[in-house]
């Protein structure tokens, strides 16, 4: 459904198609409000729509330690790359060798996909057998942070030694509803979901919790549902088997 046959159908639903018991910008919120909480608890397997990959080899500066464990170190945030996934919601990494030059010119050769683990894992990189190496790197993701390890020591961009570059994959925020023609960006399984849920926030603003139930529950059973089609949600995406199991 585009943003306009959203709002209709939610005007429909509400009895209020002249938006008098409700106003516009408030059915608009409503819906906003409702794809945030679907895309935050609908399993990843229907938020395809929503994959992207951030290339910017510059994030290798500070990004790869030897074995290095320290939280403090050797980890690249969201914020420095200017990403802001969803729930935390990293697919995959990939590992890229730039190459030694002064001149900032480097011939990038692929290192592969990180094999990502979970924090509570990061212990075990303390046996050697299982680190990370520059052909079989290893990260992890924690409070909002990027580690990668490649299991040798890498200096800065520009500095005349080897560095190293990333491709993040992940997860990032839907574009906002809004009215006009465009597609809501979810994929279309989820689009009458978000206006059920849109329903029940105003049915609330309005006294009427039973109506606002109904909504509520409609929508929390399909995803219920959905959700069981997959047994467990994996954090992890291409090239992430895990050597730590």
């Amino acid at each position: 459904m585009t943003g306009n046959e959203m709002l209709d159908t939610l005007a429909l639903r509400l009895e209020d198609p002249t938006s008098t018991a409700f106003t516009f910008a408030a059915k608009l919120d409503a819906l906003n409000i409702a794809q945030r909480e679907v895309v935050n608890i609908i399993h990843n397997g229907y938020l395809t729509d929503l994959q992207v990959i951030d290339s910017q080899s510059v994030h290798a500066t500070n990004a790869f330690q030897n074995n290095q464990l320290a939280v403090s170190t050797a980890n690249v945030t969201f914020a420095s790359a200017g990403i802001a996934p969803i729930r935390n919601g990293i697919i995959a990494i990939k590992v890229y060798n730039l190459g030694s030059s002064d001149s900032g010119s480097y011939a990038a050769s692929s290192m592969g996909f990180a094999n990502m683990i979970e924090p509570r894992d990061i212990k075990r990189l303390e046996n050697s057998y299982l680190a990370g190496t520059d052909t079989n790197p290893v990260a992890y993701v924690f409070q909002e942070t990027i580690f990668v390890e490649i299991g040798t020591a890498v200096t800065s961009l520009g500095s005349g030694g080897t560095s190293h570059g990333i491709d993040i994959w992940y997860l990032k925020q839907p574009t906002a509803i809004a009215a006009n023609a465009t597609e809501c960006e979810l994929n279309i399984a989820l689009h009458t979901l978000v206006v059920d849920l849109a329903e029940h926030q105003l049915w609330k603003m309005d006294n009427k919790a039973d109506r606002g139930a109904l909504a509520y529950n409609n929508a929390i059973s399909q995803i219920t549902a959905l959700n069981e089609r997959y047994a467990t949600e994996s954090p992890n995406g291409i090239g992430t088997t895990s050597r730590y199991a």
